[in-house]
């Protein structure tokens, strides 16, 4: 059984920014860096060492499970891993990412950590700048810090020298080294403290947590102290509860209901009064040949991602081409007029898909029960919105129940796709002769 256990982290809106930027400038550092300088590669299979005694006249980039960096770096040192141990001395930065790190030995350059636990033990000595974005960093009381400490996370445990300033975004601080100079410290502070007390990583030592808030030896600062703190309203033991309102849930399906009425209402007016050929012969397709529509409907739902993957190529492949060929100078126009093409595809698809459809297969039931009720001979324009009226009505009855009304959605976005994409694939072919202006509507 996995001895593992849970505690909340509190930030507030300044922390967390703080970690975010300092996060992904620490990632992307590592992964432009490599690229930028070739230096040597320690790759663990599955742990990596530079042993002690040995040294690397260059950057060091060592990843593992378990790393070890005894020896001597004269340059920079990216390290990854889950766990990170630095004894040796390192003559440049060291940019570290891993569930924990432990610095024994000297860093010339600047510390950037990303991760779970940072640790300088005694003896660790950094000569310029820590930045830390984390949930705990601990310093012990013969460590040295020659600068000054950035970061945002849960805890700090500074018993260490800090020669410059701290400054940070936290849950919990405790402060009994010496700093020579101010300290600016956010704390967010919640209003009940979590159970838990210990947070056990997998493969990792015990890491002690604070109680929210902030123990700060005020002698030993001497620059200001400048902590603010956030009280946030915390209650562990809420539950809380999820009981939704029968009539509130009926009143949102109303809404929803109500306003695809409206918008379908309001594209098949729209296509009747400017495209009603097109559109009529779209609702005698679907009455000829439904069993086959339905086929090319699927059809064309399962080649959706496809054709939309050989899309983004083509159009990546072509802006590629074209900023060849001009030397750069059409690269954000073809990047712009790319954009368009894809989104103005896409959300044309979308279209037809989410209103289109609905519309050719509402009007066309709606038409069939005006026709068997009545004599209407549809020559009238409003005729034919009152056939769009009642089926997209009906629809909406339909699409209000539960599990069957999202299966009727499903058959008639189906169906109608496959009656559009049959009628563009025989006009692109030419096939048959040209269709009426008026359809004539068989009796079913």
């Amino acid at each position: 059984m996995e001895n593992r256990m849970k505690a909340k982290l509190y930030f507030n809106a300044k922390t967390g920014r703080m970690l975010i930027v300092f996060a992904l400038t620490l990632l992307l550092t590592l992964a432009i860096t490599p690229a930028a300088h070739a230096g040597e590669v320690i790759e663990g299979r599955p742990d990596a060492v530079l042993e002690e005694g040995e040294t690397v006249e260059d950057d060091l980039f060592i990843t593992g499970n378990q790393v070890l960096v005894a020896g001597t770096v004269e340059g920079d040192l990216f390290a990854t891993g889950e766990e990170i141990v630095i004894s040796g001395d390192v003559y440049g930065n060291v940019f570290a990412a891993g569930t924990s790190v432990t610095v024994s030995g000297t860093v010339d350059g600047a510390l950037l950590f990303g991760g779970y636990d940072l640790t300088l033990e005694d003896g660790a000595t950094i000569r310029r700048n820590v930045y830390f974005g984390g949930f705990s960093f601990q310093a012990m009381s013969d460590s040295l810090v020659n600068r000054s400490i950035y970061g945002g996370g849960y805890q700090m445990i500074l018993d260490g020298t800090v020669a410059h300033d701290i400054t940070a975004g936290l849950g919990a601080l405790k402060l009994s080294g010496p700093v020579g100079g101010d300290v600016n410290i956010e704390i967010g502070e919640p209003t009940t403290k979590p159970d838990v007390n210990v947070i056990v990583g997998p493969g990792t030592p015990v890491v002690k947590v604070l109680d929210p808030g902030y123990e700060v030896e005020e002698s030993l600062v001497d620059g200001d102290l400048n902590i603010k703190v956030t009280r946030i309203e915390t209650d562990f033991n809420y539950v809380p509860d999820f009981t939704i309102d029968p009539a509130y849930l009926a009143l949102q399906q109303m809404r929803r209901r109500f306003g695809e009425f409206v918008a379908l209402m309001l594209v098949g007016m729209l296509g009747l009064w400017l495209m009603k050929d097109t559109l009529l012969k779209a609702v005698q397709e679907v009455k000829s040949n439904v069993g086959m529509d339905t086929v090319w409907g699927i059809v064309v739902y399962l080649l959706y991602i496809p054709v939309v993957l050989v899309v983004i190529f083509v159009l990546v492949m072509l802006t590629i081409l074209v900023s060849i060929l001009t030397l750069g100078s059409l690269t954000g126009e073809m990047i712009t007029l790319g954009s368009f093409t894809f989104f103005g595809l896409t959300g044309l698809f979308g279209i037809i898909a989410g209103l289109v459809t609905k519309v050719i297969i509402s009007y066309l039931v709606g038409r069939w029960l005006l026709e068997k009720a009545s004599q209407l001979s549809f020559a009238n324009y409003w005729h034919h919105v009152g056939a769009l009226a009642i089926g997209v009505f009906l629809y909406e009855v339909l699409r209000a129940i539960p599990l069957a009304g999202f299966m009727v959605m499903l058959l008639v976005v189906v169906i109608g796709t496959g009656a559009l994409f049959v009628l563009a694939k025989n006009a692109l072919q030419k096939k048959g002769p040209a269709q009426p202006s008026e359809v004539e509507f068989t009796p079913v």
